[in-house]
C-alpha cells in the first residue's frame, strides 16, 4: 500500500511517498518506483534483507553483455552489494515473521534518499530499525548504505553479515566469469568479475563503519569468501536503549568508464577503485550525503516544475517523472542511450527505443539541452549498427534498429516473445524486422533538436549525415506500385503493434515522406550555407545520386488521405476491420487484458489500437492537417484504442486539450502518472516506464502550457485543467533560457539576457526582451 500524504515532514509531502504497509507478495511496485540511480549506474531498491520473489537488481550503464549466441546482448545484473543476513539472537531478521509496527518505506526525490523504518517485536523482544540509503549523484561510482538498530525493551545479540554477492543472474541469465575475490586489512572489501562475451571488467568494493551510541566501534569481522562472493560478518551484544550505527560505502567502476582511456591495465582500475573506496570509507555516510544533496538541488534549480493544484499528487507525479528522467539519462557519456525501463529493472534487457526520441528528447531539449544533444549523439555513434542492418535487409542508407544496445551492435529485439494463448506456441516478435518508423522518429528527433537550439554545430558535426543516410534508406525501401502509380511501404508495424504485417501504415508513410523532404531541403540548403562540408559527405554518402532518387520518388509517395467523413486509415485494412465493444477491456488496470480472450491474430482483425497510432502524426506533424481532420480522427480513433502501452495516454492528453477538452486531457495525465506511481501494485514489477515519464512532462508543458515547435517557431496556447491555478517551469529556446509563469489569466515570460525573443502565442507574433507578461 502506498500513501501520499501522511509523510512524516510538511516540506515533503510534494516530494515524497511511502510504503506505509510492507506486502511480501508485491515487491517489485516498490523495488522499481523506488529505485536510486545517477544515469551511471541504477540500484533496484529490494529491501536489505532477502524475500522470495524480490529483483536484486543493479546496473551499470552501457555494459551490454550476451550470455549466449542464442539470447541478444542485455545489460547484466552485476553483483548485489545491499544484501545483510541480520540476525538477532541467532534467528535471521524477516518482516514474514513477528510483528510490525510503524512500518513505513520513503522515497525523498528532492534528496534522492530511500528510508525504511519500522519496530520489529518477535520473542517478546522490541527493536527499532531504520535503514537509509542513496546512489550519488555527486560521485557517480559511489553507494551509501546506513542501518540504525535500537532495542527497545531488552538487550540483545546481533549479527551482520554484509559483503559484495557475485551469486545474481538476470533472472537464470549469468554474466560474469567466477572474478577475483580479495580483503584488504580486514576492511575493504574487492570482488573483480569480467563479462563472459563483451570483456568488460567490473570492479566492486565495499567496506564498513560501526558505532555504538555515536562512538566509533573497531571490531575485528570474521571474514566470509565463497564461490562469487566476497563477506564480512560482525557480532555484538547491544543492550536495551543503545543504538548501533551500521554504515556502509560500496564503489563500482568498469573497464567501459570513460575516464579510464582504452588500454587502461585493470590493475590500474583496480588502484583507482581502491583509492576511491579508501577515501569514502574514511569520508562516511551523512558528509557525502550532503555532497550529494547539493547536486540534486543544482538539478531542482535546471528542471523544476512548480504546480498549484487542487490536487497535491499532480505535483508530486511531475517531479517522480523527473527525479526518474534524471536518474536513467547517461549524461556523462553520449555512448550510452535511455533504456525502456532506465535502469530499474530487467525489462526490455536495457534496450533503447523510439521512446527516448519522442516522449523523453523533449524533456531535455527544452530544459538542458547539452544532454539533448549528447542523446542524440548516442544515435549518430549508432550508424554503424544501423547501416550494417540496411545492408542485412537489402536496403541502403541507415536503418536504425527497433532495440538498441551498445551503439556499434546494431538489431538486438528478440526474436521470441510470449506464449499464444489460442496456439500454446512462443509468439514472434516481429518489431526488430519490420516496425521500422523508428529511423524516420531518429530524423524527426534530430530535426526537432536544432530547430529548438540552433545548434549548428551540431548539424555540422552528426545532424545533418544522419538525416541524408536516413533518408537514403527510406528511399530505397519504397515499393512502386504499377496499378495505383504510386510507391508504397509495405508489411509493417506502426506504432500500434496490435497489427503486424500491415500495408501503408499512415504513421509511417508520412513520416518517411518527412524524413526525405528534410534531407531534400538540407541538400540545398548545404550546398548553399557551407559548400566543403556539402562535399565531404557527398563523397562519404554519395549525396548527388541520392538526391536524385529522392527528387524522382517523392511527390509519388502514396500518403494515406481523409475519406468522406475525414478518417485517415491507420493502414489499407483498418477500417474494413470488424468492431466489438472494448468497454470491458477499457475499464480494467491490467495492460493487455484483451488477451485473456483472443489471441494477437484475432486482434489484428479487430478495429482496436494497442496505442496512439495515427494520433502521433497530428502531435509530431501538427501543421500538416486541419484541425477538423484531426478531431475527426481523434473522435474515431480514441475509443478504439486500449492504452495498452504506456506511451499512448500521454499523447492522446495532449490531443485532448488542443481540442479543448480539457476535462478528457487531465483524466488522461492522471491516468499516465498513475502507470507507476498509482496503486495498482503490479504495474512496475519489470521496471518503471521510462516513456510515460517523459510523456506526463509533455502533457504539462507542450500539453497544458501549449509549448511547440512548428516550423523552426516556439508556439504557446496555454490551456491549464480546472484543477490548476498556477503552472511555473524553464525553457530554453534558442540558447536562452526562459522562465514561465502561467496562471488562469496571466502568462509571464522571463529571459536571462537581453536578447530578442519571438514566439507565437495563440496565433499571435510576439517579440520581447528580458519579460513578458499578457493576458491570454
Amino acid at each position: 500500500m502506498l500513501s501520499y500524504n501522511e509523510v512524516q515532514s510538511e516540506d515533503l509531502k510534494k516530494w515524497s511517498f511511502a510504503e506505509v504497509q510492507f506486502n511480501p507478495l508485491a515487491l517489485g511496485k516498490c523495488e522499481a518506483i523506488m529505485s536510486l540511480g545517477n544515469g551511471y549506474m541504477g540500484l533496484r531498491s529490494a529491501a536489505e534483507e532477502s524475500y522470495i520473489g524480490e529483483k536484486r537488481n543493479l546496473f551499470v550503464n552501457g555494459t551490454f553483455n550476451k550470455f549466449d549466441e542464442f539470447e541478444v546482448t542485455e545489460l547484466p545484473n552485476t553483483a548485489d552489494i545491499t544484501r545483510l543476513d541480520i540476525r538477532i539472537d541467532g534467528t535471521r531478521f524477516s518482516l514474514e515473521r513477528g510483528t510490525v509496527t510503524e512500518y513505513e518505506r520513503m522515497l525523498n526525490i528532492r534528496d534522492a534518499e530511500l528510508v525504511r523504518s519500522f519496530i520489529w517485536e518477535y520473542e517478546g523482544k522490541k527493536i527499532r530499525f531504520e535503514f537509509r540509503r542513496f546512489v550519488s549523484l555527486a560521485k557517480l561510482h559511489q553507494i551509501g548504505l546506513k542501518v540504525s538498530i535500537t532495542p527497545l525493551n531488552e538487550g540483545i545479540t546481533l549479527v551482520i553479515n554484509s559483503g559484495i554477492d557475485g551469486q545474481v543472474s538476470n533472472s537464470g541469465s549469468q554474466h560474469f566469469h567466477e572474478g577475483e575475490k580479495r580483503i584488504y586489512d580486514k576492511t575493504f572489501l574487492e570482488l573483480i568479475q569480467t563479462t563472459t562475451e563483451s570483456k568488460v571488467d567490473f570492479v566492486h568494493g565495499a567496506a564498513h563503519r560501526l558505532r555504538l551510541n555515536q562512538q566509533e566501534i573497531d571490531t575485528a569481522p570474521k571474514m566470509d569468501i565463497d564461490r562469487r562472493k566476497v563477506a564480512v560478518s560482525y557480532a555484538f551484544d547491544v543492550a536495551a536503549g543503545d543504538c548501533l550505527e551500521f554504515e556502509k560505502m560500496a564503489t563500482v567502476f568498469t573497464s567501459r568508464d570513460r575516464e579510464f582511456a582504452e588500454g587502461t591495465s585493470l590493475d590500474d582500475i583496480r588502484q583507482h577503485a581502491l583509492a576511491e573506496l579508501k577515501a569514502f570509507h574514511s569520508a562516511g555516510y551523512d558528509p557525502l550525503f550532503a555532497e550529494h544533496q547539493l547536486a540534486w538541488s543544482k538539478v531542482w534549480e535546471q528542471y523544476n516544475v512548480s504546480i498549484q493544484s487542487s490536487n497535491s499528487f499532480d505535483q508530486l507525479a511531475v517531479r517522480f517523472a523527473i527525479y526518474h528522467l534524471v536518474i536513467m539519462t547517461p549524461a556523462h557519456d553520449r555512448r550510452m542511450g535511455i533504456g525502456a525501463k532506465g535502469l530499474s529493472g530487467e525489462g526490455y534487457k536495457g534496450h533503447s527505443f523510439w521512446d527516448t526520441e519522442i516522449f523523453i528528447l523533449p524533456f531535455y531539449i527544452y530544459t538542458h539541452p547539452e544532454v539533448a544533444r549528447s542523446l542524440l549523439e548516442y544515435r549518430y555513434l549508432g550508424l554503424e549498427g544501423a547501416r550494417a542492418k540496411a545492408i542485412e535487409n537489402g536496403f541502403t542508407g541507415a536503418m536504425y534498429p527497433w532495440e538498441a544496445a551498445w551503439p556499434s551492435d546494431g538489431e538486438v529485439t528478440p526474436e521470441w516473445g510470449q506464449v499464444d494463448i489460442v496456439t500454446g506456441k512462443q509468439i514472434k516478435i516481429w518489431s526488430g524486422f519490420i516496425e521500422q518508423h523508428i529511423t524516420s522518429d531518429v530524423a524527426y528527433a534530430v530535426w526537432h533538436y536544432y530547430k529548438a537550439t540552433g545548434d549548428q554545430d551540431f548539424m555540422d558535426r552528426y545532424g545533418y549525415e544522419m538525416i541524408f543516410d536516413t533518408a537514403k534508406f527510406w528511399a530505397s525501401r519504397l515499393e512502386w506500385n504499377e496499378a495505383k502509380g504510386v510507391y508504397e511501404i509495405n508489411e509493417v508495424v506502426g506504432p500500434d503493434e496490435y497489427k503486424e504485417h500491415v500495408d501503408n501504415n499512415a504513421f509511417t508513410n508520412y513520416m518517411a515522406s518527412f524524413n526525405i523532404r528534410l534531407a531534400m531541403e538540407y541538400y540545398h540548403s548545404l550546398q548553399n550555407s557551407n559548400a566543403d562540408l556539402f562535399q565531404s559527405l557527398n563523397g562519404k554518402l554519395e549525396l548527388e545520386e541520392a538526391m536524385n532518387e529522392w527528387q524522382s520518388k517523392i511527390e509519388q509517395i502514396y500518403l494515406p488521405q481523409p475519406n468522406q467523413d475525414g478518417i485517415i486509415p491507420q493502414d489499407d485494412t483498418y477500417l474494413q476491420k470488424k468492431l466489438i465493444d472494448l468497454t470491458p477491456y477499457k475499464l480494467q488496470s491490467k495492460v493487455g487484458s484483451i488477451f485473456d480472450d483472443y489471441n494477437l491474430d484475432q486482434v489484428g482483425e479487430m478495429q482496436v489500437s494497442k496505442q496512439a497510432d495515427i494520433m502521433m502524426l497530428f502531435f509530431l506533424l501538427e501543421d500538416q492537417f486541419t484541425p477538423e481532420v484531426k478531431r475527426a480522427n481523434y473522435d474515431y480513433y480514441e475509443p478504439k484504442t486500449l492504452h495498452d502501452s504506456s506511451l499512448s495516454m500521454s499523447t492522446h492528453s495532449i490531443l485532448a486539450n488542443d481540442f479543448g477538452d480539457r476535462d478528457l486531457a487531465y483524466q488522461l495525465f492522471e491516468r499516465a502518472s498513475q502507470i507507476d506511481l498509482g496503486p495498482y501494485m503490479y504495474s512496475s514489477d519489470a521496471g518503471v516506464h521510462s516513456a510515460s515519464l517523459g510523456g506526463i512532462w509533455e502533457c504539462v508543458v507542450l500539453g497544458f502550457a501549449g509549448v511547440r515547435m512548428l516550423g523552426g517557431e516556439l508556439h504557446m496556447n496555454p490551456n491549464l485543467p480546472k484543477a490548476w491555478d498556477e503552472l511555473s517551469f524553464p525553457l530554453y529556446w534558442q540558447g536562452q533560457r526562459l522562465e514561465v509563469h502561467i496562471n488562469r489569466e496571466t502568462l509571464t515570460l522571463t529571459a536571462n539576457s537581453d536578447q530578442e525573443v519571438q514566439l507565437v502565442i495563440h496565433g499571435n507574433p510576439i517579440k520581447f526582451s528580458t519579460e513578458l507578461q499578457i493576458q491570454y
